[in-house]
């Protein structure tokens, strides 16, 4: 008994067109990652800057409310006596350039903006499209050398 060795079939080479497409699938799954790699990292960046922005602006809002409630006087721009000067008045900001004091009033009497509230919408659509890239980019690579290997097997 000791004489009968297990059955081990050798591998089967592979074919020169398989040997391209197993190249060129290589290089579609680095070309797919770089591009999720970037993708998540623009997401991620956008999805911070939304959420600091509207941060940013509920302050500015607040700051608003709490100067109007001390009835300090409303100080205009020069070119636009219509147009509140946010700067001079003491509450620096882009925020609500060109509205009426009562719009900055309305979001001051909102709720501030919870803790990732304005981020996952960017993240989200970022982390979908990134995720669409880079298959795509696997897929383009994967079809250019299945093409070229002459429509061979995998």
């Amino acid at each position: 008994m000791t004489e009968i060795s297990p059955y081990r079939s050798a591998p089967v080479p592979l074919t020169a067109g398989a040997r391209f497409i197993r190249g060129f699938k290589r290089i579609g799954i680095v070309a797919g990652a770089i591009f999720l790699l970037i993708g998540i990292a623009f997401s991620v960046v956008t999805a911070v800057e939304q959420q600091d922005r509207e941060n940013r602006k509920f302050a500015q809002a607040t700051c608003i409310a709490r100067l109007v409630k001390e009835n300090r006087p409303l100080k205009t721009r020069t070119y636009d006596p219509k147009k509140v000067d946010w700067d001079e008045f003491g509450c620096p900001g882009y925020y609500f350039y060109g509205d009426p004091v009562e719009v900055a009033l309305a979001h001051a009497r909102g709720a501030p903006p919870a803790p990732l509230e304005y981020a996952i919408q960017p993240f989200s659509l970022g982390l979908a499209i990134s995720i669409a890239c880079s298959a795509a980019v696997f897929l383009f690579f994967w079809l250019i050398g299945w093409l070229c290997a002459g429509f061979t097997r995998d």
